[in-house]
């Protein structure tokens, strides 16, 4: 139900007569700092797959959450994570992927192995009390979950307190799937809205996505909550059907990543906030090895349709957030 105005939002309300939080969460800046710092710098942060990271050396660098990290293979062979920020002036050591054998900032070449201590400062030498073991990369939890990296981007490990999700998908083979594509999509919402429109998707499939629905039998609907998680699982209408043969399962794990097993394929979803009303989300798409080509390009196509339709209903969600009358 709708939170009346005034109402203060009350957590253990029993769900049969919660409310949803107040529009304020989803449109002020005061909010949005705060999930910035609580909710995504806190909590473990998918940014690769382990076959992006698999000889000494390789590496994948990027940003989430407006904090640049590089994870890499060190020389011994072990998975590493690190803010990717110069110790000198702040410029990334990394960018893009590849395979290196050390890390250096464009800027004024500061060089670093891959365990993060410095190698060189140019010119610096005779600067008072200068210590190069002061100076190494900030390095970052980093954890691996099926065939997904994992880090922290404030720097403190924590639990990652999923463990029913992961086994469900231990049980479907999803860590010998193959990255086959990647997309970037920016929407003009608010980054819970999407996480809102995801958890709900027993409820908005038969009438938003009806091309979806025609494919799933929604009498075999069954939506699971754990504590920091939820699993939501449905039968394909057309055992038949390639795509959506079998059991479907969603997989959100908090707060942000969402796991899409069915068929021969899987496809992950990230969910970082930009601004208050605008957010990025990323899709990795994985096959079976012996999906074809034409297989790929049929199922990225039906994929981008649900996409656009959820940007849709997300985007229109958002400027009903800004009326006066909600």
């Amino acid at each position: 139900m709708p939170r009346q105005c005034g109402e203060e939002f009350n957590a253990d309300v029993p769900i049969g007569a919660a409310r949803t939080p107040a529009a304020s969460w989803y449109i002020d800046e005061r909010y949005h700092e705060l999930d910035l710092e609580k909710v995504l710098h806190a909590n473990w942060q998918v940014v690769a797959h382990l076959q992006q990271v698999d000889q000494v050396g390789a590496y994948m660098a990027g940003c989430t959450a407006g904090q640049p990290w590089v994870v890499l293979r060190d020389a011994h062979g072990e998975l590493k994570a690190f803010a990717n920020v110069c110790r000198h002036n702040g410029t990334p050591v990394a960018e893009g992927h590849g395979v290196i054998d050390k890390l250096v900032c464009r800027y004024h070449g500061w060089s670093y192995d891959l365990g993060g201590r410095l190698l060189k400062a140019p010119r610096i030498a005779g600067v008072k009390d200068f210590n190069r073991d002061d100076f190494a990369l900030a390095p970052l939890p980093v954890m691996v979950i099926g065939p997904l990296v994992l880090i922290m981007l404030n720097g403190k490990a924590g639990r990652f307190d999923a463990d029913e999700v992961e086994q469900s998908l231990k049980g479907q083979n999803w860590d010998q799937l193959i990255l086959r594509h990647h997309r970037r999509y920016e929407l003009a919402c608010n980054w819970k809205v999407f996480v809102d429109n995801y958890l709900d998707g027993g409820y908005h499939v038969p009438t938003l996505h009806e091309d979806l629905a025609s494919d799933l039998n929604f009498g075999s609907y069954r939506t699971t909550t754990f504590a920091r998680s939820s699993l939501q699982t449905v039968a394909s209408a057309d055992s038949s059907g390639e795509r959506l043969a079998g059991d479907a399962l969603y997989v959100w794990i908090y707060p942000n990543i969402m796991i899409n097993r069915y068929g021969p394929m899987m496809d992950i979803n990230l969910v970082t906030p930009l601004s208050p009303s605008r957010c990025l989300v990323t899709f990795d798409w994985y096959f079976e090895v012996e999906c074809s080509d034409e297989f790929v390009e049929q199922s990225l196509v039906a994929s981008d349709q649900v996409q656009q339709e959820d940007i849709e209903v997300c985007e229109a969600v958002q400027r009903g957030m800004g009326s006066l009358h909600f």
